[in-house]
């Protein structure tokens, strides 16, 4: 329901609706807290992330991020590339991002790529600072083949607190 939801949000946005206008900065930094669970065979497991976004309109932005979270062996580390598009930039700025993951450890995880899904909403604190959340889901592309009979381990969902720096918008 929410893919279905955020294809048709993207559809619905030409890819250059709206240009960024003169003066603001086009690119974005951010520290995210996640809190999640990334696959069905481990609990649920806190960690930490950063972000980098690059808006190429005032909808449209990409965005690439690198994260860490508690796991056997070490942790469970994820790297991320893909598009962020903002539904609206009042004061919360409502999102809608989709992005390929490449997890590991494969073998803890039981798949080591996947696609994300997420829904979130920015806060604007001041011109240059904003707090977020964002709830994403995981969808396995790789998953063993001995679990992908089972749903519940094929992917995850995760919660990211986030906090997000415009550097030069001053």
């Amino acid at each position: 329901m929410l893919r279905a939801f955020a294809v048709f949000a993207l559809a619905a946005l030409p890819l250059r609706a709206a240009p960024l206008r003169s003066g603001l900065p086009a690119l974005s930094l951010r520290l995210e807290g996640i809190f999640g669970q990334p696959t069905g065979l481990l609990g649920v497991r806190g960690g930490g992330g950063i972000g980098v976004g690059y808006r190429l309109s005032d909808q449209l932005a990409i965005i690439a991020d690198a994260a860490q979270r508690a796991g056997p062996g070490g942790g469970i580390g994820s790297l991320a590339f893909g598009i962020q598009a903002t539904l609206d930039a009042t004061p919360v700025s409502p999102y809608i991002e989709f992005a390929v993951v490449d997890l590991t450890p494969q073998k803890t995880l039981g798949y080591s790529l996947a696609t994300r899904t997420g829904l979130g909403a920015d806060y604007h604190l001041s011109r240059s600072w904003l707090i977020g959340l964002v709830v994403r889901t995981l969808i396995a592309v790789n998953a063993d083949s001995d679990l992908s009979r089972n749903l519940v381990t094929t992917g995850g969902t995760e919660a990211a607190l986030r906090f997000t720096y415009l550097p030069g918008d001053n």
